[in-house]
């Protein structure tokens, strides 16, 4: 098991009126304590992307066996952050063992990939009425979904974690997504629509969709 953090922070509009050279010193200590807490293993990894979204400005999505490291890069992330932005939004949920991971695969590989050009995740959670059903019944039906998913041929290239969050955040699932292109999610995601899972779907907001920068996160 694996906790997984997602963590958007809004910068200051006075931040973007920085000098250059500013920004890159505060770009380098950001890139630096991340590297250095995936050198000592106290994170699994951490991959990071330019927020698309009005009300935020990064995304940072970090993983690691224990609770604490996460607080800790939290703590150190506002400490160098601080005096330009703050943390808007948050998202903790848990990463288990899936029979979807290919055989031979540990849980902790599917973390260690080079970040795709765009990140999606967004909170998720049922109808009540959904966990009233036949597990049996409730398989079959997720059975389609992931069928239809894998089917799609624009859904090829895209990476999906699947993750956990039942009381631990307001809401049942953390769904991320790694992707190369930005149409072929869409169009893949309006497919999904016409299954028959999503009938007990009640919340999926709000989405965020962040673009990977390489180690220039601010810049």
């Amino acid at each position: 098991m694996i906790y997984m953090y997602i963590l958007n922070y809004k910068l200051y509009g006075s931040f973007w009126q920085l000098p250059v050279q500013e920004k890159q010193n505060i770009n380098s200590s950001i890139i630096s304590e991340i590297d250095e807490n995936i050198k000592n293993g106290n994170l699994i990894n951490v991959k990071y992307y330019k927020s698309m979204r009005y009300d935020s400005d990064i995304i940072f999505w970090a993983s690691s066996n224990e609770p604490l490291n996460i607080v800790k890069l939290k703590e150190r992330l506002n400490a160098i952050i601080g005096n330009y932005g703050y943390p808007q939004y948050s998202m903790l949920s848990l990463y288990e063992e899936s029979p979807y991971i290919k055989e031979g695969q540990k849980l902790e590989d599917t973390l260690k990939t080079e970040p795709k050009k765009y990140f999606i995740a967004y909170p998720m959670s049922k109808d009540r009425e959904w966990y009233l059903l036949n597990y049996d019944e409730r398989r079959k039906i997720m059975a389609g979904h992931i069928g239809a998913a894998r089917s799609d041929k624009e859904g090829q290239d895209i990476l999906s974690y699947t993750t956990y969050s039942f009381g631990l955040g307001d809401q049942e699932f953390v769904v991320l997504y790694e992707t190369d292109s930005l149409s072929a999610w869409s169009h893949v995601t309006e497919h999904l629509r016409e299954v028959l899972a999503r009938k007990w779907i009640i919340k999926e907001e709000p989405i965020f969709v962040g673009i990977y920068n390489g180690r220039e996160l601010l810049l």
